[in-house]
């Protein structure tokens, strides 16, 4: 978002800091009661004098729910007297939607907590951000007024000054600070859904409104901020994937006090897509902050501003794009401008940037780029695909030693056949190559199977145990048991870094019963077809042959 710009000092900031306006208490506790926790109230049925009643929290009056006399009987009325414990129903005398609570419980915790957002207007013209916590505290009886807590967070804006002003971890003193931006830690989003009445909202899922924003707004010196419409932009940005999102305004106006302008004219010229996503996802653009003039900040011609005007909304991604065309020796049209777009919604964007400059290499930029299309239209979809398989491509050309500089090589007629020609050549290649590096080391094992068959061959109670004589054995074996014995464990047994053995039955030697992996002299896997466990025959053999192989190496030892 470019160098950072402000004129104050430390010692200015903590002047400003010093006469602020004094918090408007009885004001924030109004508002705290009628706004801030207009959804938080709550019916108290309790009993007095033989009768049930019932508290309202809402408008402060105590509703006898067990009248005699039916002609004053309501439907709310029956509606308070049956509800149970944490019911929604409407208070009898105000008609306000509260929380029905059982007087004798559920109150030792009852304190409800927000965050009010005062926004005051400075003698120099700025405005401050004033972040307090209000509570509504029900514990001690019904009647719970707002009390208001101490300060969490402050911001100052002016037009080329802002601070922000902390509470310290080891004392209550705030700390201010000229260089930190204002970030989201703390309440500094708006909650559209509830606008009208300035509602904000916590990241942290603490709950905040904002109070005196707009009053306090068009008396400072950052009056013509279009804050309005840049929230609609903000939502149209966010409606895509969050519905109802809140948005940074703390951003905006920090954006607005350094570069209030450009900011301005971006917003009022219908750019404010554009101003939304650098402050709500800090999209960079690469805009020029020096300049006023929009077409100017985004290094754009006249002409070139217009047609991009009619092309789509100006944003991050259809600013990239102009570039890109830019860049590439493109024509802005409709075609090359939707090509290009498409790269800018894949996560293959810089593989197939990369792709194209390749192809440049052979083609026209108009050419390469109608190239693309018709390879897309043979089956690919969108030229991304065609893209990414043409840089794999010319990197199986390179591995088959083919000359890449050759247009007949590089520009092929039909990529996708190709591309599926030179993989299952290179697949073969592999395999072939695989194969024989498994046939010299399985020689290597063959000269070690006397010395392991003597070491692990064992036989009882109609059960013998064998190790696997190579590939080709292991291939059987898991084709047989359905395991992944061939695939994932042959490598390792030729490196002689795991033995794999073949449990059998005597009276059926060929035929695959259980297939282990041993390692550092321990039964690592054990398992039956369909990676099974080791039936009960089995597992009594394998403690048979574990005490066999441990009385051999007692015996070796003693010798």
């Amino acid at each position: 978002m470019g160098k950072k710009l402000n004129t104050l000092t430390q010692e200015q900031a903590r002047k400003i800091w010093n006469g602020r306006p004094k918090l408007p208490e009885k004001k924030i506790l109004t508002f705290a009661h009628k706004q801030v926790f207009v959804n938080e109230q709550y019916f108290f049925k309790h009993k007095e004098c033989g009768h049930r009643y019932g508290y309202c929290t809402a408008c402060g009056k105590d509703v006898q729910i067990d009248i005699e006399n039916m002609r004053l009987w309501t439907d709310k009325h029956a509606a308070c007297r049956s509800a149970r414990h944490n019911d929604t129903v409407c208070c009898p005398a105000c008609g306000h939607e509260v929380q029905a609570k059982d007087a004798g419980r559920g109150r030792s915790q009852l304190v409800n907590a927000a965050v009010v957002a005062v926004t005051q207007r400075t003698r120099n013209g700025g405005i401050l951000l004033s972040f307090v916590r209000v509570y509504e505290d029900y514990r001690y009886g019904f009647k719970a007024a707002p009390e208001m807590g101490g300060l969490l967070y402050a911001a100052y804006f002016n037009l080329g000054q802002h601070f922000v002003a902390e509470r310290s971890y080891y004392c209550d003193d705030m700390f201010i600070s000229v260089k930190q931006k204002p970030t989201r830690k703390l309440p500094c989003t708006v909650e559209p859904a509830k606008l009208d009445h300035n509602s904000w909202k916590c990241t942290e899922g603490e709950g905040a409104k904002l109070l005196g924003f707009e009053e306090a707004l068009e008396k400072s010196n950052l009056r013509y901020l279009p804050w309005e419409t840049y929230h609609e932009c903000a939502q149209q940005l966010y409606r895509s994937a969050i519905a109802n999102y809140p948005v940074n305004l703390l951003g905006l106006l920090y954006q607005y006090s350094r570069y209030p302008v450009l900011t301005e004219r971006l917003i009022k010229e219908g750019n404010g897509d554009l101003v939304a996503e650098q402050v709500e996802w800090n999209c960079t653009a690469g805009l020029d902050y020096k300049q006023v003039v929009p077409y100017k900040a985004m290094r754009l011609t006249k002409q070139e501003y217009r047609m991009l005007k009619t092309q789509d909304n100006i944003c991050c991604s259809t600013l990239k794009v102009t570039k890109a065309l830019k860049k590439y020796g493109c024509k802005m049209t409709d075609e090359n401008f939707h090509f290009f777009l498409v790269f800018q919604h894949s996560w293959r964007q810089q593989k197939c940037y990369k792709a194209l400059a390749l192809l440049r290499r052979h083609l026209p930029p108009q050419k390469a780029v109608n190239w693309v299309n018709r390879q897309a239209a043979g089956g690919y979809g969108t030229p991304a695909n065609v893209l990414s398989d043409y840089s794999d491509y010319m990197d199986q050309c390179s591995r088959l030693g083919l000359d890449v500089n050759r247009k007949e090589v590089a520009v092929p007629q039909n990529l996708r056949d190709l591309h599926r020609q030179y993989s299952e050549e290179l697949t073969r290649r592999a395999n072939e190559k695989k194969v024989k590096e498994q046939a010299e080391r399985a020689k290597k094992l063959a000269k070690d199977l006397p010395k392991l068959k003597r070491k692990y061959a064992y036989a009882s109670s109609g059960l013998f145990i064998r190790p696997a004589e190579g590939p080709e054995d292991l291939l059987k074996e898991g084709c047989a048991q359905h395991n992944c014995v061939y695939s994932c464990y042959t490598e390792q047994y030729l490196d002689r870094k795991t033995d794999i053995l073949f449990v059998r039955k005597q009276s059926d030697p060929d035929q695959s019963y259980v297939t282990v992996e041993f390692k550092n002299g321990a039964v690592i896997q054990c398992r039956a077809d369909h990676n099974r466990p080791a039936p009960p025959d089995v597992q009594e053999f394998m403690q048979a042959w574990l005490a066999y192989l441990k009385s051999n190496r007692k015996a070796k030892a003693v010798s």
